[in-house]
């Protein structure tokens, strides 16, 4: 619009010289115009390319923008997951340490539980020996218990073969004891199989008798070992706290 208004603004002069029939422009005006049309353009080329450079600038600052924001999101996302891998490695280093250290804490107490439990397997050792005075009369009264819980007329009786000397002997008073607290006969007859010695590799017997009915299918065990299993199971939490005292996290007690 500028150009075309410029260019209907250029005057044309003309003077007619006898026949002449041309005009004349006045090349001096025309030149002027021509340079006011020039710097017109040039301005305008100046002023549309400086807005494409600030278009441009613009532009590629947003896009700038937007590039470091993306590199900071994934920078943060990859920072943040690296966080969350080293925390769970952490976690699990952790768990296994406490884990570790409670199994060595639990294996520790089993071997003090163990070598209690050893002691007083020599102790009773001691009583289970043929030659102690007392060993008779116990053996009178693992019978006569075992006869009580059974309720059988007929009962084999099974102990070590050191001890069948001693096992005939106690039949008479423990058939006797049991009539009276019960007002009914037994009979009992010593197995000829007997119980393991007291330094059997496998399982090794302290003494005590070994209950059964006469089809041998119901068993009544009232050897050391098995009097020492019962009272070792119920007093077990006793003698851990005894031992270890209270869990200061365990909320309940058995």
């Amino acid at each position: 619009g500028q150009l075309h208004r410029s260019l209907l603004c250029i005057h044309l002069p003309h003077t007619l010289s006898g026949d002449q029939t041309h005009f004349r422009m006045d090349q001096q005006a025309v030149n002027k115009q021509i340079k006011q049309m020039v710097e017109f353009i040039k301005q305008e080329a100046n002023e549309k390319a400086h807005e494409i450079l600030i278009k441009a600038e613009e532009e590629f600052n947003i896009e700038k923008l937007r590039l470091v924001e993306q590199e900071k999101i994934k920078v943060k996302s990859e920072y943040e997951s690296k966080h969350k891998q080293i925390e769970i490695k952490r976690r699990i280093a952790f768990s296994n340490e406490v884990n570790s250290n409670r199994l060595k804490i639990l294996t520790a107490r089993d071997e003090v539980v163990s070598s209690v439990k050893a002691v007083v397997s020599n102790e009773l050792a001691k009583i289970g020996e043929p030659s102690n005075a007392a060993y008779k009369d116990l053996m009178i009264k693992l019978t006569v218990q075992g006869l009580f819980q059974m309720m059988e007329t007929a009962v084999v009786m099974r102990v070590r073969a050191t001890d069948v000397s001693i096992a005939n002997s106690i039949i008479k008073e423990a058939c006797a004891q049991y009539k009276s607290g019960t007002g009914k006969e037994v009979t009992i007859t010593v197995d000829k199989e007997n119980l393991p010695k007291k330094d059997d590799a496998i399982s090794p017997c302290f003494g005590g008798v070994k209950l059964l009915t006469s089809d041998l299918q119901i068993a009544v065990d009232n050897t050391l070992n098995g009097r020492l299993d019962v009272v070792l199971a119920q007093k077990m939490p006793d003698t851990k706290i005894a031992l270890f005292g209270r869990s200061a996290t365990r909320r309940h007690i058995d």
